[in-house]
């Protein structure tokens, strides 16, 4: 259950990022980037390396202290990604 919901959050955030203009190129760059580590792991699953799925949370949680009170929506769905990471053991 928690890949299901881990995707279509990634999903949420993708539409967030395409409909968001006040981004940076580099914000929206690292967002990218983080969103793509992610659906690597999710891919892999449990076999993808612990370095490689431990350093997935400390950005997530970076994004969401930065964007906390400019991006509230993305905020919200990066927050929830970070929980459903936890939930998954990761």
């Amino acid at each position: 259950m928690p890949d299901r919901e881990l995707t279509r959050l990634l999903d949420e955030l993708e539409k967030e990022l395409g409909s968001n203009p006040d981004l940076s190129e580099e914000e929206r760059a690292a967002l990218d980037d983080l969103r793509d580590r992610i659906g690597q792991v999710l891919q892999a699953g449990r076999q993808e390396p612990v370095i490689q799925r431990e350093g997935l949370t400390d950005p997530l949680r970076g994004y969401v202290d930065r964007f906390e009170t400019s991006h509230p929506t993305l905020t919200m769905i990066l927050g929830r990604i970070a929980d459903a990471l936890n939930k998954m053991g990761i």
